[in-house]
């Protein structure tokens, strides 16, 4: 079918319409019915549209980006380098930042994108947006298997071996992507949905996988995390109980029991009521919404509280565990103390030293970490001595902890 240059442009400049009485009524008589189907209705920018709503979304979204990319880094690192973290189940942590640390830094700023940009440039760049939106369902689906394993690791002890551990992590991300490869075959599909204003997995395209997602990828980790916390916490609380068996007499024995319980389990507990609050919405929603006829804010307010999810873990460890939130203090003051031992260096460096017309005229100072630095006169170069009883006093400190 032929269409001359001004049908055309007058075609590109429909697709932002979205009344389909506005679109018969002004659409021009030369046009036939086959190019009139295949307009797509391309939704305003939600910016442009509902500002307000864009901007608080624009804003938690761009603090889940920054909370969740560096504390996803720093929960690695700490679980890389320090002894104190160096536990069972480490590497279930470590493979879980790193799931939460790709829907931060991918999906997150997409996020952000889609609001400001709108469906019409999304759509446009289609391979973009099926990229995005399989790496952001694969990474959260990492994620629940993560989390899965660690419930269930720390409940049996199943994996002492590290190498075992990394096997399991490998075999989580496989899964997950095996569970989100029926998008590219025709089970689902990926798009940019104009409810969630995202490039993401088609909930409408299939009820039978929507149900699956659900279901089987979010309710049955939900289900079984919960089983493993409750029999966590039912062996601390039996462990607790002989402990304080002795005191029989004692009639505060019960409430110490209780308290002694909680504090051993609540970053556990935390950690279940945090996926609890922020994945149980979006599993219930797209599953009643078969018509796709709940308002869109509904949609987008659950879908945000699903990526807040990704920034929690860190703020949960600094809050409710006192060996990852001393272990970042000591990196942090570490850090800080050689910013400050590098000032004091470059400074006396600055000062005059030696006579005039030697070549190498240098004098010996103690800076603040017991080095010895030698200062030249000629050349700007400063030589630290007993740098391994350096190194060996900074591991004697963090491992105090």
């Amino acid at each position: 079918m032929l269409i001359n240059k001004g049908v055309y442009n007058f075609y590109l400049n429909l697709t932002n319409i979205t009344d389909d009485d506005s679109l018969s009524a002004s659409f021009p008589a030369v046009c036939n019915e086959t190019f009139v189907g295949e307009i797509r209705h391309y939704l305003t920018p939600l910016v442009e549209s509902h500002f307000l709503l864009a901007l608080v979304y624009c804003v938690l979204v761009g603090t889940a980006l920054c909370v969740g990319t560096v504390g996803n880094v720093i929960i690695m690192v700490v679980s890389m380098t320090s002894r104190a973290m160096n536990r069972v189940g480490r590497d279930f942590v470590m493979n879980l930042a790193l799931a939460d640390l790709c829907v931060a830094l991918v999906s997150d700023p997409m996020c952000i994108l889609g609001v400001l940009k709108g469906e019409r440039w999304l759509q446009s760049r289609w391979v973009l947006c099926e990229l995005v939106a399989s790496m952001c369902l694969t990474a959260c689906f990492c994620a629940f298997f993560s989390l899965t394993l660690l419930a269930f690791n720390r409940y049996v002890f199943v994996c002492k071996n590290r190498p075992v551990c990394i096997v399991m992590c490998a075999c989580a991300w496989v899964l997950a992507f095996l569970f989100e490869f029926p998008n590219f075959v025709g089970w689902g599909d990926h798009y940019f949905d104009q409810k969630n204003q995202q490039c993401i997995w088609d909930r409408t395209a299939s009820f039978s996988y929507t149900l699956m997602v659900a279901a089987g990828l979010i309710g049955s980790p939900l289900l079984f995390m919960g089983v493993c916390f409750m029999l966590i916490f039912y062996n601390i609380y039996r462990s607790k109980m002989d402990v304080f068996t002795l005191n029989v007499d004692d009639p505060l024995r019960m409430q110490k029991v209780w308290v002694e319980t909680l504090r051993s389990s609540k970053t556990l507990l935390v950690v279940f009521i945090a996926f609890v609050v922020c994945w149980t919405p979006y599993a219930i929603v797209p599953a009643l919404d078969v018509e796709n006829a709940f308002p869109m804010e509904l949609h987008l307010f659950i879908t945000l509280l699903a990526h807040l999810h990704s920034s929690l873990n860190f703020i949960i460890y600094m809050f409710f565990n006192k060996t990852f939130r001393r272990t970042v203090m000591i990196m942090l003051r570490c850090r800080l103390s050689h910013q400050s031992s590098r000032s004091s260096i470059d400074t006396s460096e600055t000062s005059p030293t030696g006579k005039s017309g030697s070549k190498f005229s240098f004098n010996l100072v103690l800076n603040q970490n017991n080095a010895y630095t030698i200062k030249s006169s000629e050349k700007e170069r400063t030589m630290a001595l007993r740098q391994s009883m350096i190194n060996k006093i900074s591991r004697t400190d963090s491992s105090r902890f």
